[in-house]
């Protein structure tokens, strides 16, 4: 129900799959959903792992035109429940005797936004990306909405392969750079 409109009947499947694998690494004590990024005395909360998905659309037959690109940002509202949860974590965090000693101010969303509803009315105003695109060109099956096969070629195009972040189905719980470098490494020509 959280998907773009009209999502191809294949790609819903292959999301379902997507969805048993991030709840079970919500589950895992072993695996990163959200990122803590710590820089100049200000905590930001990175969603390594949503479970929103966008989409992106050609405007016409004309490779000119460009795309129609949506990164569904909190589309699903289990995002937003993590991010909520993001703020309450970074909170008992700075409350630690540790980072105490460091005199720190909460100056947004602030002491005082403290319900689920404000902290959601919080994250949707102020969520950005942290530049992450991945997916549009997943590496996996075509019958669960694939575009490129385990060898980075594209179904039914001969001569074309996808070696970018694209082709990475789900994302890593980290940046990306060195999994598009293992992606590049993979090729053969």
């Amino acid at each position: 129900m959280y998907l773009p409109p009209r999502t191809p009947e294949e790609v819903r499947t292959g999301y379902g799959h997507q969805v048993k694998i991030l709840k079970d690494k919500l589950l895992s004590e072993e695996s990163a959903i959200l990122e803590i990024i710590w820089a100049d005395g200000i905590i930001n909360l990175g969603l390594q792992q949503p479970f929103s998905r966008g989409s992106v659309k050609t405007v016409s037959a004309n490779v000119f035109d460009g795309v129609e690109a949506d990164a569904g940002m909190l589309h699903n509202p289990l995002d937003v429940t993590l991010l909520t949860e993001g703020v309450r974590f970074a909170r008992r965090l700075a409350a630690s005797s540790a980072i105490q000693e460091l005199e720190p101010t909460e100056i947004v969303p602030g002491v005082n936004v403290t319900s689920d509803h404000d902290l959601e009315s919080f994250i949707r105003s102020n969520a950005g990306t942290l530049y992450h695109p991945a997916g549009s060109c997943k590496m996996g099956a075509r019958e669960t909405g694939g575009v490129v096969d385990q060898s980075l070629r594209v179904y039914g195009v001969q001569g074309l392969r996808v070696v970018d972040a694209s082709v990475i189905p789900l994302l890593p719980a980290g940046h990306l750079m060195t999994t598009v470098y293992a992606i590049a490494e993979k090729v053969r020509l």
